[in-house]
């Protein structure tokens, strides 16, 4: 039992750690700064690793305490062993490390579901402007010949003009 005490206060340590960087994040991004956003990144993709591995661990902790009080799961999910213990110590204990677990997974979610809009708003900004600067004149795709010269001129975008 020992082992999935530890393993739950891992999960929930790794969690926040991920709320903290979801928060950074944000800062970052409606700064712009894409090197802080990459390091970001990259400090994410080594924490989720370790919550892969710990919840994996964790499912296999479930299962086999389970299984030494004749159950045998499928899922490995800890309602399933509350539900089975018989010590209120121990499904109290248990109950409080799961209702921590979600509450920051919810708050991680919210903070993540933020970022993505900043991100959707960052990009479509980004886009705007890039059709503003190469967007060719219609009235000369439409009124002008394609084999003349001001037909051609009229389709270089800035960057070809600059170019």
């Amino acid at each position: 039992m020992n082992r999935l005490y530890d393993l739950l206060d891992n999960l929930i340590q790794l969690h926040k750690a991920l709320y903290t960087l979801a928060m950074h994040k944000k800062e970052v991004l409606v700064k712009g700064n894409v090197d802080e956003l990459i390091a970001i990144t990259r400090q994410e993709q080594k924490l989720i690793k370790g919550v892969t591995e710990a919840e994996a661990a964790r499912q296999q902790v479930v299962k086999e305490l389970t299984a030494q009080k004749g159950f045998a799961l499928q899922e490995g999910t800890l309602a399933e062993l509350i539900k089975l213990t018989t010590s209120a110590e121990e499904k109290m204990r248990l109950t409080s490390c799961r209702n921590e677990l979600s509450r920051i997974v919810t708050e991680l979610r919210d903070a993540n579901d933020l970022n993505q809009q900043l991100l959707e708003q960052s990009l479509s900004f980004v886009n705007m402007t890039l059709d503003l600067i190469t967007d060719t004149p219609e009235d000369d795709f439409i009124y002008g010949r394609p084999t003349s010269d001001t037909y051609r001129q009229a389709n270089r975008t800035f960057f070809n003009k600059k170019a």
